[in-house]
């Protein structure tokens, strides 16, 4: 009875993500979140299609869908296509939420950006979710929601 407790309790641990692989996981998370909010700013193209998992859906805070393509193009300055000028974008209450090779992140932007529409300075509400691919995570999702000004 002791050896198959004892196997038992050697199963749980070696099935459970020890606490410095769930932290190393949410310090990589929150640090890929800021480098993405400074590709974007930067127009790193480059980074932006390494991170961005193939399926990937943006969706602004007023309400326009985004596929991969559509985004990247929409952060490219020099293209045909309607794009946004971000000229900041500022994260924090960064949570991130782990499941398996899924985490969710949530948390706040402060963000200054322009487009056709006009100029939106303010602070959003955003969800990522991420997949852990290749041994690297992918973005696959984003939703921002503007926060009211009072």
């Amino acid at each position: 009875m002791h050896s198959f407790l004892r196997a038992a309790a050697i199963l749980i641990v070696l099935a459970t993500p020890s606490l410095a692989d769930v932290a190393g996981d949410e310090r990589d998370l929150k640090r890929l979140t800021a480098d993405i909010q400074a590709a974007v700013v930067d127009e790193n193209l480059a980074f932006l299609e390494n991170v961005l998992h193939p399926d990937y859906v943006h969706t602004r805070p007023n309400g326009v869908v985004s596929d991969r393509a559509q985004f990247l193009a929409s952060v490219k300055q020099d293209t045909a296509e309607p794009n946004v000028n971000y000229d900041k974008l500022t994260s924090s209450d960064v949570k991130v939420r782990l499941h398996g090779d899924t985490a969710v992140l949530t948390g706040r932007s402060g963000i200054v950006s322009d487009d056709a529409a006009g100029t939106l300075e303010g602070e959003t509400r955003w969800t990522r979710v991420f997949l852990r691919q290749g041994g690297g995570w992918k973005l696959v999702a984003f939703q921002a929601t503007l926060v009211p000004k009072k």
